[in-house]
């Protein structure tokens, strides 16, 4: 059964990361750089929101959904998604009022609605997905998540090549209606699989998640902040169009997390569920090995692309993009690592690591993004970039190594690693089996 979700949760994601491929596409070709750029921005102002959101509406669901009644989780998230939104209309005019200079470099002109709506609709499908991946209904997120990127693709599609619209609105419309829809469709199967609605003891179960969430929303808030802080940097340095550029660089190597999303999202569902420490740590070890591993293979076909090849796919200006994959790459691997070990503590109960690993990666962002991106923008962006993962995901290794007294020597990868992993599968596939029954 394990090995089942996990083959289908990585299909689910190659067909997601193959959709982004085919949006790239559209946009390097149709939109441009600068348009690219503006998307780029309200794709960033989304996510700044949502993080906020996440302090009781993200991905610590995941870990109270197998722990606590599903009616006041949703009662407590819906709320929360709600508060905040309307806390950023409040903070959008009063920037938009004193500051409007600011306003005008941290969101699109003509934007600023369609952001707070989007942000609305994703909140509330995230949950529902939350939701279903914490109950171990890992076929039914995977099902809703495909037709959503699906129903996404082919309304972006119609866009652009049907209806002849190359701005940043054809992106905004397909946002609206997949997720839209993806709400709805989470929710109806979310809803489905409750035997009886109370919402007796939610202020409780807010308490907890509260508690549960600050460390783990505090370091993906800093996790996000490394991760894209230097957007807003090349925003104001170099313009919209480098950050279209350094964009699309960025998409191409984050289409390579998918291979350490796919098994540590599996991870965390099966380690959140068990007490057996041991199990967890050596788990832990076999899958990084094996996320590596693949996400090595995956970096290198895409550095061996010739730089002619982009220009050509992804139109003239975008011929730089090789350049940058390249000095993301070692970055690209600590986020690998990175995705594991996150996993591992925060299905463990230790999020307050990853928390501490997300400050040091975030000093290490304001540092180099100071140096590095005004004289050398996109660039000093991806340096900055991989000098903050590495550092993030070396803080986690020491850890781990203390606190499981892990030798060197078990990372190191050897020939038997392929029967091990199997072996591991098939042992998860029974403590699944153990756990239905």
């Amino acid at each position: 059964m394990i090995f089942k979700n996990i083959l289908h949760t990585a299909g689910t994601r190659i067909l997601n990361a193959l959709f982004n491929l085919v949006v790239l596409l559209l946009i390097t070709n149709f939109i441009g750089s600068k348009g690219f750029g503006i998307i780029s921005l309200i794709v960033l102002d989304i996510t700044v929101i949502q993080l906020f959101i996440g302090l009781l509406a993200g991905g610590t669901l995941i870990y109270f959904a197998s722990r606590s009644e599903t009616a006041p989780l949703l009662l407590t998230s819906y709320l929360w998604i709600l508060f905040i939104v309307l806390l950023f209309v409040g903070a959008g005019w009063l920037t938009w009022h004193f500051y409007p200079s600011l306003m005008h470099v941290v969101v699109p002109e003509g934007f600023s609605t369609d952001i707070l709506v989007l942000a609305l609709l994703n909140g509330f499908m995230q949950v529902h997905y939350n939701l279903l991946i914490g109950q171990k209904r890992i076929p039914a997120y995977n099902l809703i998540f495909t037709l959503q990127i699906t129903l996404f693709l082919i309304l972006f599609l119609t866009e652009i090549l049907v209806k002849k619209q190359t701005g940043p609105e054809a992106y905004v419309f397909a946002l609206y209606f997949s997720w839209g829809t993806g709400g709805l469709l989470g929710f109806y199967s979310v809803l489905k699989k409750v035997k009886h609605f109370s919402i007796r003891g939610w202020i409780s179960v807010s308490k907890k998640i509260l508690i549960y969430g600050l460390p783990t929303q505090s370091a993906v808030m800093l996790h996000i902040a490394n991760k894209r802080l230097s957007f807003y940097f090349i925003r104001i340095f170099a313009g919209l169009s480098p950050l279209g550029i350094y964009s699309a660089g960025v998409q191409l190597t984050e289409g390579l997390r998918l291979i350490g999303q796919s098994i540590s999202l599996v991870q965390y569902s099966v380690i959140s569920n068990s007490k057996d420490k041991d199990y967890a740590r050596t788990l832990s070890i076999r899958l990084m090995k094996f996320t590596l591993l693949l996400t090595f293979f995956a970096l290198l076909i895409l550095l061996a692309i010739p730089r002619n090849v982009y220009q050509l796919v992804f139109s003239q200006a975008f011929g730089v993009i090789k350049t940058i994959i390249l000095i993301l790459s070692p970055g690209v691997m600590a986020l690998a690592a990175n995705t594991i070990f996150s996993h591992y503590f925060s299905g463990v109960g230790k999020p307050a690591v990853n928390l501490h690993a997300n400050i040091i990666g975030f000093v290490f962002t304001l540092l180099f993004a100071f140096l590095l991106i005004p004289p050398f923008g996109y660039i000093g962006a991806a340096a900055t970039a991989s000098l903050n993962y590495l550092a993030s995901v070396i803080y986690q290794y020491i850890v781990f190594k203390k606190q499981t007294q892990t030798r060197f020597s078990e990372w190191i990868p050897r020939k038997g690693d392929v029967r091990l992993f199997m072996t591991t599968i098939k042992q998860l596939s029974n403590k699944q089996g153990v756990h239905e029954n």
